[in-house]
Order: structure tokens, then C-alpha cells, then sequence
């Protein structure tokens, strides 16, 4: 299992156990997923970058998008097949519309 896999299935677990509902209906099953994925390619990035769950708390909770499609490039600079997943989720996500992509910062943020 590579890192981003071991990443997603811990930051899934998580967001689960702090907000076991989501696993209830087809919608927050969704939801749960884009926020693991979330979660787990800004803990890639944030331990490439030597840093710990604060910095990934402190983008979450700002969810500035500028922000995050930069932490999508610096990971998709990274030249790892798990990286580059990891960035272009990020991407994906951060182009959400801005309620959408808080939605989702919000229930990776309440696992941290």
C-alpha cells in the first residue's frame, strides 16, 4: 500500500468516527470520500513539506482556494504517481463552488 493509499484510509476512519452519519445515505458517503481525499493529499503534502497536521488544519480552515491550487502544483511538481493523484484532487475539489469546497474542508478539518 503506498502512502497515499495508508493516508486516505486513515483520514477516512477519521472523518467517520467524528461524524459517523456521513456513512448513512449515498450523499454523505460522497462526501466523506472528497473530504478523505482532501484530507489525505494535504497530509502527503504536509509531510513532504516536514510539517505536521497544524499547517494541513490551518488550509483547511482558511480554504482559500489560491492556497490549495498551490499546494495541488507543489504536489504534482513531486514527480510520484501518488503525489500527482493527490494534486489533482486537490484541484478537483478547490474548483467545487466555494459552499461545496467548504463543505467538504469543514468535515476533513473536524478529524484533525
Amino acid at each position: 500500500m503506498d502512502r497515499l493509499d495508508q493516508l486516505f484510509a486513515r483520514s477516512a476512519r477519521e472523518i467517520e468516527a467524528h461524524s459517523p452519519i456521513l456513512g448513512e445515505t449515498e450523499a454523505g458517503q460522497q462526501l466523506l470520500r472528497e473530504s478523505a481525499f482532501l484530507l489525505a493529499g494535504l497530509r502527503l503534502w504536509a509531510q513532504d513539506q516536514y510539517r505536521s497536521d497544524r499547517a494541513v488544519r490551518d488550509l483547511l480552515e482558511r480554504c482559500d482556494t489560491r492556497e490549495l491550487h498551490a499546494v495541488a502544483h507543489e504536489l504534482r511538481s513531486g514527480h510520484t504517481p501518488g503525489a500527482e493523484v493527490a494534486g489533482q484532487f486537490i484541484v478537483s475539489i478547490t474548483d467545487k463552488p466555494a459552499a461545496e469546497l467548504a463543505i467538504v474542508a469543514s468535515c476533513a478539518v473536524a478529524a484533525l
